[in-house]
């Protein structure tokens, strides 16, 4: 039996949550034979109905005890939370600690793998997936733990055994209006720790220092953890690191930023307690998420496609891609519709400066007129580009350049296999549309 607060999710034996946000719906979990409602509304129904002053406090005593002995990691910040989480989820899962892990790319346990709708589900889907993860035998979940989730109780009386805060740059400002909204709703997960209480930050990160909690065990990257020395390649990345040992690693990861993400999950697995022996020399063989500098060879040169879609994530590939020999950069790129407008320059500017060539193009334009989204973004560039409204179309425009050791960054949607176009959400994966296009090519080439 399951407790939720969307109607369609209900089966026979639920109990059905009602707030004044859902209540319209409590006649469908009803027709869905739902076995109780619980609300906190003044409202009556034909079911035997329980009134609760708080639903979300009803949610945490109903799940406590069943999910109170799994080990719960939560991760938060602007760029890097699901590199982060995916890499903490690769590592326990191959030292034998099976782990769950919730998050931007879905629910991934036991060779099974969800789409969510958000990074992190609402309160009743969360909980109910930890419990999955539980009853398919987990020890640990690791979850991303987005500002809005935070600031909206999505994570109400969860307390996590380990945190980690990768970055704070600007984002997600046309929900919190400013930075200092968002930082605040960011630094309540620093509050929500138990046991060994492990709270790992990057020193990298200008805000870090806000997120030292005296109650919590914090262990800072490039501090406690000092980098010697990055090698960096298109195949691998090869690291000399201290922490009380020398190390010298190989990751198959390409970039100075997920060296940092790689860090924060090796320092999380190591201060939960597991031997850092029985992985850290077989670091190469954790990958990246789907969408995050996914690497494509094609003929002489090199595609990424990558979710960077922040100034600061746009600006951080970049930066990491100029490092490596070629002999050209272009950048595909553009901004979502109906989301914050303030970094649409920025972008623009970044890109344009970072890059041999841009193509400024569609995101998911949503509701949005997508003339007004590149104009915004075209304030900030300066430099050779073009505008290509249709994505598709401008994939291909942009694999027609690449020649001679060039570096295609497709940036933006990395894992979506869709874009939201008005009220539409339509298919559409720039991975298949590069796979699609090379394999025509070298058909005709052959």
């Amino acid at each position: 039996m399951r407790l939720w607060k969307n109607s369609k999710y209900v089966k026979e034996g639920d109990y059905f949550l009602v707030d004044d946000n859902n209540k319209k719906y409590a006649q469908d979990a009803i027709n869905n034979k739902a076995a109780k409602i619980i609300t906190q509304t003044n409202d009556t129904y034909d079911i035997k109905t329980i009134k609760v002053d708080n639903i979300n406090d009803y949610i945490k005593n109903f799940y406590s005890d069943k999910i109170n002995n799994i080990k719960l990691i939560g991760i938060t910040g602007t760029n890097g939370k699901t590199t982060t989480c995916y890499l903490v989820y690769q590592i326990l899962n191959y030292i034998g600690v099976k782990t769950a892990y919730i998050g931007t790319i879905g629910f991934y346990v036991d060779g099974f793998v969800k789409s969510l709708d958000n990074t992190t589900p609402s309160i009743d889907i969360l909980y109910n997936l930890i419990l999955d993860a539980k009853e398919n035998g987990c020890k640990v979940v690791v979850m991303e733990s987005s500002s809005h989730a935070l600031k909206q109780e999505r994570l109400y009386g969860l307390l996590f055994d380990a945190v980690a805060v990768t970055n704070i740059t600007q984002d997600h400002l046309d929900y919190h209006k400013n930075m200092k909204d968002y930082i605040k709703s960011k630094m309540k997960i620093i509050n929500m720790l138990k046991n060994k209480r492990v709270c790992v930050l990057n020193k990298k990160d200008r805000y870090y220092k806000r997120f030292k909690n005296r109650k919590n065990n914090n262990y800072i990257i490039g501090k406690d953890v000092k980098i010697k020395k990055i090698n960096m390649s298109f195949e691998n990345t090869t690291v000399y690191f201290k922490d009380k040992n020398n190390y010298k690693i190989k990751l198959s990861l390409v970039g100075r930023f997920n060296v940092y993400n790689y860090l924060m999950a090796y320092k999380i697995v190591k201060e939960l307690g597991y031997d850092e022996n029985s992985f850290i020399n077989k670091s190469n063989l954790f990958k990246e998420p789907p969408g995050r500098m996914q690497k494509i060879i094609y003929k002489d040169n090199v595609i990424f496609i990558d979710y960077a879609h922040t100034p600061d994530a746009v600006l951080k590939v970049l930066k990491t891609v100029k490092k490596i020999k070629n002999n050209g950069i272009i950048t595909i790129v553009g901004c979502g519709g109906n989301r914050d407008k303030t970094k649409r320059p920025i972008m623009g500017k970044i890109a344009c400066r970072n890059s041999s060539y841009v193509i400024f193009t569609n995101d998911n334009p949503r509701n949005e007129d997508e003339k007004d989204i590149i104009k915004d973004i075209l304030k900030g560039a300066k430099g050779k580009f073009e505008v290509i409204y249709d994505r598709r179309k401008a994939i291909k425009r942009a694999i027609e350049l690449l020649d001679n050791k060039k570096i295609l960054m497709i940036l933006g949607k990395g894992h979506e296999d869709y874009q939201i176009i008005g009220d539409k959400k339509y298919h559409f994966s720039d991975l298949e549309e590069v796979l699609k296009i090379i394999n025509i090519e070298l058909n005709e080439d052959n």
